[in-house]
């Protein structure tokens, strides 16, 4: 009877324990998931540079693929990732060893026209970020956005 009590407090604890990592996890993605709005709102390429890995890939809402974060920051500076308005709400997390997955949509008004929207106007994506601990600092290493039909 003994081995069964313990087994399950053991259990219990695991449990309670796993839980709270991913809640200090989910604290801490959802502060760099608003980092990252602040900064292209900002268009603060070095705080981007900080939490976008070097090898950061973007299928992006324009029907192509950025291969690196360089190429992200050059279509930023083209004035394609330039917006008066930007919110991302985070709808769901998944949580997998160094990874962590968020799901959710976007609602962004863009300073220039742009393939698939137009100044001035709102539109809606649906997103999904992906983000790898590495060396201890969680960074975002892939995402995928499209734009949700008017």
């Amino acid at each position: 009877m003994k081995k069964y009590i313990l087994l399950i407090i053991f259990t219990t604890l695991a449990i309670l324990s796993y839980a709270q990592e991913n809640s200090k996890t989910e604290d801490e993605i959802r502060r760099l998931e608003q980092t990252v709005v602040t900064a292209i709102l900002n268009a603060d390429t070095n705080t981007l540079k900080q939490v976008w890995a070097p090898e950061f890939l973007v299928n992006n809402p324009r029907n192509d693929i950025s291969g690196n974060r360089d190429s992200v920051l050059m279509i930023q500076k083209a004035g394609m990732i330039n917006y008066s308005s930007f919110e991302r709400v985070i709808e769901r997390m998944q949580f997998q060893d160094n990874i962590t997955i968020t799901m959710g949509y976007e609602a962004f008004v863009s300073r220039n026209d742009i393939p698939g929207a137009k100044a001035g106007q709102l539109y809606k994506r649906r997103f999904t970020n992906i983000w790898m601990k590495k060396n201890g600092q969680w960074l975002q290493i892939a995402r995928h956005a499209s734009i949700i039909c008017q």
